[in-house]
């Protein structure tokens, strides 16, 4: 059951005014999609909190604010995004302002020499047939609503291609950045990738907001294809403005034999939706799924995956932890889908946590289907306070309550921060995972 679609304007706000449609940058398929996921979006509209998956997910904040779209990139200068940059730690980096690719902004040097990587508004020839060609296969508009909206009002996105065996030498950083505005204002972050067989790449993508003193609402559609014997890991970052609205959509498909890696991370908004859906769709294709929410105050972080094994021989595993302080509210609802002709799947799944105040609030519901009949899957949920045990055993040593505290807390959220692969990535997460802990009024670990 779903409520009508409230209409949004490019000009106005959204209690009046048709869609807005986006610009099809003068290629008649572009136009064909967006007009169907438009339609789409008035036929379903918002998700309604009598749909199961979403009556987690308060929408209020959403459909009470007035939002509009922005029609042109806002003016950024370098020095701006310099705390959001990763260019500086020798990662590639394309940045989009306001959904908006900007070339002066982005560090590009020897990545063209690499993999073939466009914004879909400059895209042309074969670049824009290759987008034609997968964008919306992994992700239908008809998913949900959010999706629709996305495929139909996306400003501007990229598209990344990695050529077959090639294997890029430094992470690739996306940085989708939104500007100061007077107004509530939304963003479509739109993004397509296809890594071929035998290639290697780290993707890190961040959202976030520039001193916005009015809600950014974000509405993320990712798309990804990961070729026979790929490696991929694909991380995540979420770091608006606490006034901000996070809703993502991210569905993957990997083929046979290729390694797929992801780690959602969540520290900004007042409220964060994820959905990720991996789909294993070939035989010894495997996938780690991994997320870390530190959130306080009113915050609410929901995340939603789908583990779908469609084939035999398809390892999986996947650990989600969060860290609530105040009266944060967390979610997590993860599926592990075993098709019959998923024999001999290997799966884990576990949630984990950790409630540092007496307000906070989690919600588990780790879920299996399975249909094959030789498979190991497992699931486990465990949510608590920091261990009373622990803690007693650490001062009896000597350490103080507060150092104790910081210990096990950064030991929780260490083990997430271990599982990620490329050490450059790994090393500066570690640094934003520090900060966010401090802002709880956490102190530093003192080794």
């Amino acid at each position: 059951m779903t409520q009508t679609a409230r209409p949004i304007s490019a000009d106005t706000d959204n209690s009046s005014g048709p869609l807005a449609v986006g610009p099809d940058f003068g290629r008649p398929w572009l136009a064909e999609f967006r007009q169907a996921a438009a339609k789409t979006f008035a036929r379903v509209g918002y998700p309604s909190a009598t749909d199961e998956d979403w009556r987690y997910t308060p929408l209020a904040p959403l459909t009470q604010n007035h939002f509009r779209t922005i029609p042109a990139a806002g003016a950024v200068s370098r020095d701006a995004i310099a705390h959001l940059s990763l260019a500086s730690r020798g990662f590639y980096e394309l940045v989009f302002v306001d959904g908006y690719f900007s070339a002066a902004l982005s560090q590009t040097t020897g990545l063209s020499g690499l993999i073939e990587f466009h914004n879909f508004q400059g895209a042309a020839g074969g670049e824009s047939d290759r987008i034609a060609k997968y964008l919306g296969h992994e992700l239908p508009s008809g998913i949900n609503g959010f999706a629709a909206l996305n495929a139909a009002s996306f400003s501007d996105g990229v598209f990344l291609y990695i050529p077959a065996g090639v294997t890029v030498d430094k992470p690739i950083h996306i940085l989708w950045a939104t500007t100061r505005h007077n107004h509530p204002v939304m963003v479509y972050p739109r993004g397509l990738i296809y890594a071929c067989s035998q290639s290697r790449a780290v993707i890190v993508q961040t959202y976030a907001d520039l001193d916005s003193d009015h809600p950014v609402f974000t509405n993320v559609a990712t798309e990804v294809i990961a070729g026979r014997g790929s490696h991929l890991e694909l991380i995540k970052i979420q770091r608006q403005a606490l006034l901000g609205l996070h809703m993502a959509n991210e569905a993957v498909h990997v083929h046979g034999s290729a390694t797929f890696q992801s780690l959602a991370m969540n520290l900004g908004a007042v409220l964060t939706r994820n959905n990720l859906s991996v789909h294993l769709a070939e035989p010894f294709a495997q996938a780690t799924l991994n997320g870390l929410t530190i959130s306080a105050g009113s915050q609410r972080v929901d995340n939603h995956t789908l583990l779908d094994h469609a084939r035999e021989n398809c390892p999986s595993h996947e650990l989600y932890k969060s860290l609530l302080a105040g009266n944060a509210a967390g979610v997590f609802r993860g599926k592990i889908l075993v098709r019959p002709d998923a024999q001999k799947t290997d799966s884990k799944q576990t949630s984990k946590a950790m409630l540092l105040s007496d307000s906070a609030v989690m919600n588990s519901q780790p879920q299996l289907e399975i249909y094959a009949n030789d498979v190991k899957c497992t699931h486990g949920s465990t949510t608590g306070p920091l261990d009373d045990e622990q803690l007693f055993y650490l001062q009896s040593r000597g350490v103080s309550a507060q150092q104790a505290q910081a210990l096990l807390t950064y030991a929780f959220a260490g083990d997430v921060l271990d599982r990620i692969i490329d050490p450059a990535a790994r090393e500066f997460i570690s640094v934003l995972v520090a900060e966010a802990l401090s802002r709880l009024h956490i102190a530093p670990v003192e080794l």
